[in-house]
């Protein structure tokens, strides 16, 4: 997973997953919402167990599922809301879905594999967006604003959209190549003692739990974690009740970090 940037102007993004998949410019709008809606599928049969979802098809999304097409024998499919962007895609192994992704995840959850791999690569914080969709009808959860307090914890960080914290070990570009090994930078050449996902899972801040998603890389600037990894984040924040989390997707260089807070809904004004 990179962290693209411009150092001077607009800063520009990818949400870990993919290089990584944070692909938004800070304070841009998202694109317009799609005509198309999300394809229904039926729900009596499940994905094969090695399927894996691509969640956006835009520059990074395309890039995912050309190398891994190349190097993992599985069902891939591919969601976004353009339907030219799929169109461009190639693949015997390809499914496109014209939608938004995180309704095409929360709609087809129970069809998921624990195994299943999603890659994000569209202009959100994926795991965040989506637990949000996922609440019963007694509590409600809802964005915050990042502390201060962690920006003197990690190395970079950078102020996202929608009150996210991006967070890296790097303040440059990285290649799109890089291999993510244990230890040290392809670029620095210096050592690393604790990989990003970590370092994150170990912060502490008053007043706030922690859930980092850990993003494994599936390929040279290519990572994603599993569904298994967001039903366990959805499952602790709906067993701790009310309270509020920093919630995290990360791999070893770079993340993204959310605030959110549980509510009973009769709390809400």
């Amino acid at each position: 997973m990179v962290i693209v940037l411009k150092l001077t102007g607009r800063l520009r993004e990818t949400e870990p997953g993919l290089r990584p998949a944070l692909t938004y410019l800070q304070n841009q709008p998202l694109s317009n919402p799609s005509q198309f809606s999300v394809m229904k599928m039926s729900q009596d049969d499940g994905f094969p167990e090695n399927a894996v979802f691509v969640i956006g098809a835009g520059h990074f999304g395309a890039r995912a599922v050309k190398l891994l097409v190349s190097v993992l024998n599985s069902p891939m499919w591919v969601v976004d809301s353009d339907e030219r962007r799929l169109e461009r895609l190639e693949g015997n192994s390809v499914h496109t879905f014209p939608g938004e992704g995180i309704d095409f995840i929360t709609e087809n959850f129970n069809r998921f594999r624990p195994s299943n791999l999603i890659v994000p690569a569209v202009p959100l914080h994926l795991a965040s967006e989506w637990l949000k969709t996922r609440t019963p009808t007694s509590f409600l959860i809802r964005n915050r604003e990042v502390p201060a307090e962690i920006k003197p914890l990690v190395p970079f960080t950078w102020d996202g959209r929608d009150g996210a914290l991006l967070v890296s070990y790097a303040n440059f570009r990285c290649p799109d190549d890089c291999p993510e090994p244990e230890g040290y930078c392809t670029v620095t050449r210096k050592s690393r003692k604790m990989p990003l996902h970590r370092l994150l899972e170990n912060i502490q801040v008053t007043g706030y739990r922690v859930h980092i998603l850990e993003s494994r890389q599936l390929a040279p600037g290519v990572g994603g974690y599993r569904v298994e990894d967001l039903r366990q984040l959805y499952d602790r924040v709906r067993r701790g009740g009310r309270g509020r989390w920093l919630v995290g997707t990360a791999c070893k260089c770079h993340g993204v970090v959310t605030a959110v807070e549980v509510e009973p809904r009769g709390d809400i004004s």
